[in-house]
């Protein structure tokens, strides 16, 4: 199978060398709200997680240019934001305020995920490979998952599953790969139809989003054998897929209707083509949630202070 990315990066090429304006943080959104991406105004847009309504600006991209996959961590309240080039920006979940930016010179990096080690997972094109970097230098660690694929490779987004096991597509090689989050061995690999762009699990199953087919293709968890596919109104280009924390819902970006998609769980039905209002019609790319927020710090307490209470 040929894959057409080319254009792509030549794309990305010429938008290198466009000036940019200094990002403002503007941090709209909280808790339960969704966070949504987009490769054209590199801005990431907060919607109201109950009713899509636009809440207004996060954040804007610092060094990475084409905003692709969006990751939140579960106790360090950040934020990654993957790219075509200029890196894997970070930023803080609360405030929208840029932290730090991992593998600058990486090329395509289409996701960063915080993994249990406290560190981040970058997905490489131009290595084809999963590189851990440390979380507070931000510095390179280790590969974690070398010459990915069957041949093809080329990762996009990735997500750590129920069963705590790592799950990454491969867009250039039409295929998901299942790997020990540690040690970065493989596990499992299994066909995907197209260009498999992002993953989310709901019980008893995994759904991959893929544009060339331009659909959502089902498997089943245990034994990965698929169950179907759905699609959308209009669907050109899908990309991100989320889970709605508050309503167990399917949400799914789809990048030529510049719209997000719900659909039903257990039917599989679409039960809202035009989420998001109103709709900026920006491309978008990644959509996730935010269920976590910044840790709440705590204040040391010296033994003059213990007894002091107690007196």
């Amino acid at each position: 199978m040929t894959i057409r990315y080319g254009v792509l990066v030549s794309a990305l090429a010429v938008a290198v060398l466009i000036a940019r304006k200094p990002p403002v943080a503007q941090a709209a959104g909280g808790i339960g709200d969704a966070y949504i991406t987009s490769d054209a105004s590199d801005i990431v847009r907060a919607y109201a997680g109950a009713t899509g309504a636009f809440l207004g600006n996060h954040c804007a991209s610092v060094n990475a240019i084409g905003q692709l996959g969006i990751h939140f961590g579960t106790s360090n309240g950040r934020f990654l934001v993957g790219a075509f080039g200029g890196g894997v920006d970070e930023f803080n979940a609360a405030s929208g305020a840029y932290m730090k930016t991992y593998s600058p010179g990486g090329g395509v990096q289409w996701a960063g995920l915080y993994v249990p080690s406290g560190n981040v997972y970058i997905g490489s094109w131009n290595t084809n490979d999963v590189r851990e970097y440390d979380a507070t230098t931000g510095a390179f660690i280790r590969v974690v998952c070398p010459a990915l694929g069957f041949g093809g490779g080329l990762p996009s987004d990735m997500r750590i599953g129920p069963n705590g096991n790592l799950y990454i597509c491969l867009y250039g090689d039409a295929s998901v790969i299942e790997v020990d989050v540690i040690t970065g061995a493989p596990i499992n690999q299994w066909p995907v139809p197209g260009r498999p762009n992002d993953i989310a699990f709901i019980p008893g199953e995994i759904l991959v989003t893929s544009m060339g087919l331009n659909n959502c293709q089902r498997f089943d968890s245990s034994s990965l054998a698929p169950l179907g596919a759905f699609v959308g109104t209009g669907w050109d280009r899908p990309h991100g897929i989320d889970i709605g924390p508050s309503d167990g819902l399917i949400y799914i970006v789809d990048g030529v209707t510049t719209q997000v998609h719900v659909f039903d769980p257990v039917t599989f039905l679409e039960l809202n083509a035009n989420w998001r209002a109103p709709d900026p019609e920006d491309k978008i790319v990644d959509i996730e949630f935010r269920r976590f927020d910044q840790p709440t710090p705590v204040k040391p307490v010296t033994w003059s202070k213990v007894k002091t209470l107690f007196q």
